[in-house]
């Protein structure tokens, strides 16, 4: 049997699906302020420690066209599957990505791949969204924005 590598897996078209962007302000939850960490600098501290509110990440997901062999998908991120859903047209599927300071430092995820399977939970096709360090907002690596 034939192994199947991810970028064997064509990209799904971009007429085929949609995402929004949605940005809200939220506070991070509270950090213990007591508790010291050795190798944090000032400027980490503060920002773990911060009660202002900061901008939190939503992507929606929508297949507007959805080949008949592609029945299912999974979105991953640091290449583990956290959702796995019958794939539906028009349907809305909300991403929670995280704050966007966090995407950028890297101490949120800042990869996600949804694949979409055949029956036979082979790969059919995928998308793939990256952030970079500087805030660029790419989809199949073509950059659509900033965050």
């Amino acid at each position: 049997m034939a192994q199947i590598y991810a970028q064997d897996i064509p990209y799904k078209k971009e007429e085929h699906f949609s995402l929004r962007v949605q940005l809200e302000f939220k506070s991070r939850p509270p950090a213990d302020a007591e508790q010291v960490k050795v190798l944090e600098t000032l400027a980490e501290y503060q920002k773990r420690t911060a009660t202002t509110p900061l901008p939190y990440l939503y992507l929606y997901l929508t297949f507007t066209h959805l080949e008949p062999m592609e029945v299912r998908f999974s979105v991953a991120k640091g290449g583990k599957g956290f959702m796995n859903k019958k794939a539906e047209l028009n349907k809305e599927v909300k991403l929670d990505l995280g704050f966007t300071d966090d995407i950028k430092d890297r101490t949120a995820d800042h990869e996600y791949v949804i694949t979409l399977f055949n029956e036979d939970k082979k790969p059919v096709s995928r998308i793939v969204i990256f952030f970079t360090e500087s805030g660029d907002y790419l989809v199949n690596g073509v950059k659509r924005g900033r965050i």
